[in-house]
């Protein structure tokens, strides 16, 4: 990059930043201006141009933080709603946490500046290297992938399939960089960057051209695939409600009855989400059927296709609270037409403080937050067999774990499933940042994802990442008890055994984004640059 250009102040760095944050924010769920996504770092580029490696940390840094707390106020929302925690108790907790995740623009931002003012390479090589390097090892406790500010339009998406969702952010990153060379170039001389204008237009063009391709193919793909019609109901069941006996019952009567509606709508399976039968007294580890005809928690009550629901699932079902000493698991169960459990898939990748606390007795957590619980862990990914069907079963935000659906996706499946309850965040962004990330694994594996959301959103994504269908939140503790919704999706069962690059390389990618760093600062480790001249020399 340029030394420091004169009357670039650290006020003028401020606005850049502050620019960089709101394009940011509002390219993602559920603001959805995908268009934002082709600049929203060029003020950040801007921002740490001329900077040395240190500092460019602190202004990504500070571009993160507040990106992220913005986007995931949410958080606060959550804290204040079902933990009891004050306002000015619950935002400072978010800040908290958007401080970390802040270090994923921070260290990029570092990294760019360093291996740019070593390699004299373009700024449209180094940056979405250095940002896929950081965005695919910085721990986190929510998956924070930019890409998801391209998940709106299926076009700028379809790449996934090659290395996975850091490939769409890499192609993103890329894109503002050229740019931002482009134009600086010619504010600054008044010349054309041949080499930027070339890298941005085959990037603008391409990417979406790609696509187009892609989806065409997919398409017919998908037309000449056996359809299996799943019905996907949305409770719209609160977490207050499911706690009271009366709303409880009405909830699962709703349930019911929209079940009974959509089969007589031509559903040869229906799909519950996450919890959403609300008796966990029910099934225990030992069940093989539900309960017999009468029972008023049987659920094939006037239907009599299979179904897929959410439930607790206990070790002993007289334990009080699901705690250390009383086991439960967060279950999904597939029953058979005949009523019979055919198979079943306990939740892996359980909410931290939400559904186990670590480092801490469960009791005494328990008595302290009595909203969350303690959840045994999963055995692992697990594929439902539904006759000659296999369904990759999620729960929660599981989906949207790129390995962990990969492993999944890997034992052959056919489509996939998420059994999902978001109730806890309301109608806050959550839910559609939620179903933003989630959208990614449809087109990394190309199998449509059927997600029952208890309250939304609910949504069928397609092998080509269109979301077909898509319902409203809800929020009943706020509004009052809800009817139930649904819809019933024709979806493609595709080949259990097709592989896309990404099934077969999974973080091949990633580590080549990496490898290429470390070999770029190996190779031009003398204390001074190279010195570059002419078309190949960088303004950015």
């Amino acid at each position: 990059m340029d030394e420091p250009k004169p009357g670039l102040t650290r006020l003028h760095r401020v606005v850049l930043a502050a620019l960089s944050v709101v394009p940011m924010v509002l390219c993602v769920a559920d603001w959805d201006i995908w268009v934002l996504g082709y600049v929203a770092w060029i003020p950040l580029l801007a921002a740490v141009d001329g900077t040395r490696p240190r500092q460019a940390l602190f202004w990504g840094w500070l571009v993160g933080t507040f990106t992220v707390f913005w986007g995931f106020f949410w958080i606060t929302e959550l804290l204040v709603k079902f933990a009891g925690f004050p306002l000015a108790m619950g935002a400072p907790i978010t800040l908290l946490f958007a401080s970390y995740h802040g270090l994923l623009w921070g260290f990029a931002m570092m990294l760019t500046v360093w291996l740019t003012t070593r390699t004299r390479l373009p700024l449209w090589v180094t940056a979405p290297l250095c940002w896929v390097a950081v965005e695919a090892t910085l721990p986190n406790i929510f998956p924070i992938y930019m890409a998801q500010g391209w998940a709106a339009e299926p076009l700028m998406i379809q790449t996934a399939e090659l290395g996975g969702v850091t490939t769409v952010s890499f192609l993103m990153v890329a894109t503002n960089a050229a740019l931002y060379t482009l134009g600086v170039r010619f504010l600054r001389t008044r010349a054309l960057d041949k080499h930027a204008a070339i890298a941005a237009g085959v990037l603008v063009v391409g990417v979406p051209a790609y696509g187009a391709l892609r989806i065409s193919q997919v398409e017919s793909t998908m037309q000449a695939a056996e359809h299996l019609k799943v019905g996907v109901v949305q409770g719209n069941m609160s977490i207050a409600e499911m706690t009271r006996p009366r709303l409880r019952d009405r909830a699962f009567e709703g349930e019911l009855r929209k079940s009974r509606e959509l089969v007589r709508d031509g559903a040869e399976v229906i799909l519950w989400g996450e919890t959403a039968y609300p008796n966990s007294r029910i099934f225990h580890r030992d069940s093989e059927q539900e309960p017999p005809q009468g029972h008023p928690w049987r659920l094939h009550q006037g239907f009599d296709v299979p179904i897929i629901f959410g439930t607790v699932t206990r070790e002993d079902p007289r334990g009080q609270n699901c705690g250390s000493i009383h086991k439960c698991w967060n279950t999904a169960l597939l029953i058979g037409s005949d009523g019979k459990i055919a198979d079943r898939y306990d939740k892996v990748y359980r909410l931290v403080f939400g559904e186990y606390a670590p480092l801490v007795d469960p009791e005494w957590y328990l008595e302290q937050i009595p909203t969350a619980s303690h959840l045994q862990k999963g055995d692992g990914p697990k594929a439902l067999q539904m006759g000659e069907h296999r369904l990759g079963a999620f729960i929660c935000y599981e989906d949207i774990l790129p390995r962990y659906v990969r492993e999944t996706a890997n034992q052959g499946v056919h489509a996939f499933v998420n059994l999902t309850n978001d109730a806890w965040f309301g109608k806050t962004h959550e839910p559609a940042q939620h179903l933003g990330l989630a959208v990614f694994r449809a087109v990394e594996h190309r199998k449509g994802m059927l997600r029952s959301v208890n309250t939304g959103i609910s949504t069928y994504v397609d092998p080509t990442g269109r979301k077909v269908h898509r319902t409203k939140v809800t929020d009943p503790d706020i509004d009052g008890p809800q009817d139930p919704d649904g819809f019933v999706a024709d979806v493609p069962m595709m080949d259990p055994d097709a592989k896309t690059p990404y099934m077969l390389t999974g973080e091949l990618f990633n580590g080549l984004c990496m490898l290429c760093i470390v070999g770029l600062g190996w190779r031009y480790r003398r204390e001074d640059p190279p010195e570059v001249t002419g078309k190949d020399s960088q303004a950015a």
